[in-house]
């Protein structure tokens, strides 16, 4: 899965299809389950501008109109979230439910464009007009028809799902338009496993047991809130943005390691006790400290919350966050050893609902609007990842505006590649290019440093 943002997205160019959804027929039914925090945060702060993810991937030859849109119906058949609507009521956001069965997909007519910055130009405009929650639905469906090889495309706004929904919508997509062109008239979405509906998983979240102010799992949270006075942690090197203005996004886009040097440095870590990821933040915070930042790097990082299995094939916004301090030694595999436990405590903290954290604060002192984190997918590991590298397969985040840092660090077949998201302003762009340039080169002096014998064992730690 290759994961970059719509102005780094160059497709060939060809006929820009498109689906609009015709819910005229449909009674939009009233739902008793609540919005997820995440939902209800997301539906808040959406006057800041349409923020959305897009999955695509490449198919052999012109696009089946028929079976595409056939596979995009049994698509929304499948996920309950895409079901949903929200309303706003006043001061209240409702939830809304609609009927699959009576939804109608119409054709648009199709766009030929003839260069890739048109037809990323149509793209980008379909995708914000498109996909924001407060319209049903919330989404696009498209293609991009070639003769040789066409592109399946489609988008969501964020309120219907996170980063490993791209994965999910990619694969089930995949198999079945697939089977679509194959038997048309036979495919049916029980052709799939089972796959659970975000909008119970909501249910559930709204009858979670309170976690109590005793629970050493609560005092871990509120502790790292009141070494923060309250406050998410920002990116420790200054990027000259003072509180209260953002700047538009800019977006480095690099890989960190072939697919050999990962697995140097995953015996690396894992000798230390730590996995990859852990390594990667220890490395990060190392390269902070080198360049000022100071010898601690805190932050709250994402991690999915599909713990269960009937949620592993569901689309939705399955994501909570965790609090985690790492501290950079003047020995770097002491700092690996410490931030591997550190991490796997921080995962036991993710157990805990944020919402119940911020009620036992009162509320948190936001200084900015967004919050520095870094994410870490392993795409090996999620659903259709086998054919991620033959079908092209993408996921597409949209460009708007920043006022701190995020990274998103992603492991595939190719190795470890890493998406920077940051304010696009003179002053920044000089900080997180040399704060990245040293990171590259650090993974390397390191991995150099680790003999491997013929086995492909470590030798060091």
């Amino acid at each position: 899965m290759h994961v970059t943002t719509i102005d780094h997205y160059s497709p060939p160019p060809g006929g820009l299809m498109r689906w609009t959804v015709d819910s005229d027929n449909s009674v939009a039914m009233p739902s008793s389950v609540p919005l997820s925090f995440n939902q209800q945060f997301h539906l808040g702060t959406v006057e800041s501008g349409s923020v959305w993810l897009a999955a695509a991937f490449d198919v052999d030859g012109p696009i089946d109109t028929g079976a595409l849109e056939h596979a995009y119906r049994l698509l929304i058949s499948r996920h309950g979230t895409l079901h949903s609507a929200f309303v706003r009521r006043g001061d209240r956001i409702d939830r809304e439910i609609h009927d699959p069965a009576q939804l109608i997909l119409r054709p648009a007519k199709t766009v030929v464009t003839s260069t890739s910055d048109e037809l990323r130009a149509l793209l980008h405009d379909a995708l914000d007009t498109a996909c924001h929650p407060f319209d049903y639905p919330a989404f696009l469906l498209a293609a991009i028809d070639r003769p040789d090889r066409s592109t399946v495309i489609c988008g969501f706004d964020h309120v219907h799902v996170d980063g490993y929904s791209m994965s999910i919508i990619v694969d089930d997509l995949h198999q079945l338009y697939d089977r679509c062109r194959r038997e048309p008239d036979g495919t049916d979405v029980d052709a799939l496993p089972m796959a659970g509906s975000f909008v119970d998983y909501c249910a559930a979240e709204s009858d979670a047991v309170a976690i109590s102010l005793r629970d050493p799992r609560m005092r871990a949270w509120l502790d790292f809130f009141d070494e923060h006075d309250k406050t998410p942690p920002s990116f420790p090197l200054d990027l000259g943005l003072p509180l209260g203005q953002t700047a538009p996004q800019a977006v480095d886009l690099r890989d960190l390691l072939d697919a050999e040097a990962t697995a140097t440095f995953e015996l690396f870590c894992r000798s230390n006790g730590a996995t990859v990821f852990a390594g990667l933040l220890a490395a990060m915070a190392r390269c902070v400290r080198e360049l000022g930042g100071g010898p601690q790097m805190s932050m709250l990082f994402p991690l999915h919350t599909r713990r269960s299995e009937q949620w592993r094939g569901a689309v939705g916004w399955f994501t909570t966050n965790a609090p985690l301090t790492v501290v950079a030694t003047d020995d770097f595999i002491d700092s690996v050893q410490r931030t591997g436990p550190a991490l796997r405590t921080a995962l036991s903290l993710g157990e805990v609902p944020v919402a119940q954290v911020l009620d036992a604060m009162g509320g948190l002192n936001h200084r900015r609007g967004d919050i520095f984190m870094v994410s870490f997918i392993d795409y090996r590991n999620l659903p259709g990842s086998s054919a991620h590298e033959e079908i092209g397969a993408q996921h597409i985040s949209n460009v708007t505006a920043t006022d701190d840092t995020q990274f998103w660090i992603s492991r595939t077949a190719r190795g470890l590649s890493l998406r920077t998201r940051y304010p696009g302003t003179p002053a920044a762009r000089p900080v997180i290019v040399e704060f990245l340039d040293r990171l590259g080169q650090f993974l390397d002096e390191i991995n150099s440093l680790q003999p491997v014998d013929r086995a492909g064992t470590s030798l060091m730690g």
